[in-house]
């Protein structure tokens, strides 16, 4: 099976997900997820009152984490292709007390916002949706929405490279997330998927030259529970 990179195929599969999305991250990942999460913002110096793009931001699971560094005047912008997921981030928003929350329903490639605008981008597990072109789109757009100063942290599931760790994570993604995601959604396809994207993406590794080429002062790539997981950390110069 090949990945498909299309805007409308991904924001379908994502649609499909959304129901069980945040349980299945949970419960697949052992835990993990939330950990990462919290991993992935904590690699920012954000600060009260910080302006927060959250890309990919799925149901808004990166929130909690943001908003206990940016209140009491900080502001959320959370970026998602998929409506049903910008559905469940609204419902998100009602529910939690803290800092507002923009919601823009619209692809991380080709962003509403203007240039410098936020103090700081995040984004969990989003990544492996795209292809190489693609990333360096991203990259762009990244750099672009960025204040100079600010910074960015990009975590996603990856590929260990211990090969006997990765031989036995391979069969965990690609066999049995898909028959977690039978249980909890019927539907083995989509969360196939996940395995398929990842198998291509491989780690955060295969981005690392796009952000250095978009203009970012320092990227950082670092590894997270022998690599299961891999993120990028991002600093824009300052204002000259």
């Amino acid at each position: 099976m090949q990945p498909n990179y299309d805007e409308a195929y991904v924001a379908h599969l994502f649609d499909e997900m959304g129901p069980s999305y945040a349980v299945m991250n949970l419960v697949s990942s052992l835990g993990f997820s939330e950990i990462w999460r919290a991993q992935c913002v904590a690699g920012m110096p954000i600060a009260a009152g910080a302006v927060v793009a959250d890309l990919m931001a799925g149901s808004g699971e990166c929130w909690p984490y943001l908003q206990r560094r940016i209140q009491p005047r900080g502001r959320i912008v959370a970026v998602d292709i998929s409506p049903v997921m910008c559905r469940r981030q609204q419902d998100r928003a009602r529910r939690l007390a803290g800092a507002p929350v923009q919601i823009h329903c619209e692809n991380a490639l080709a962003l509403s916002l203007p240039a410098a605008s936020v103090d700081f981008v995040v984004s969990a597990f989003g990544l492996k949706t795209f292809k190489d072109r693609q990333l360096a789109q991203l990259a762009q757009e990244i750099f672009r929405v960025l204040r100079p100063g600010g910074g960015g942290s990009l975590i996603e599931i990856s590929l260990p490279e211990n090969s006997l760790l990765r031989l036995p994570y391979r069969f965990y993604i690609n066999q049995v997330i898909p028959w977690l995601g039978r249980i909890l959604l019927k539907d083995l396809e989509c969360y196939k998927m996940l395995g398929v994207y990842t198998e291509a993406f491989g780690s955060c590794r295969a981005a690392l030259r796009h952000f250095q080429d978009a203009g970012f002062e320092e990227v950082l790539l670092k590894q997270h529970f022998f690599g299961c997981a891999t993120s990028l950390v991002l600093k824009k110069a300052p204002a000259a």
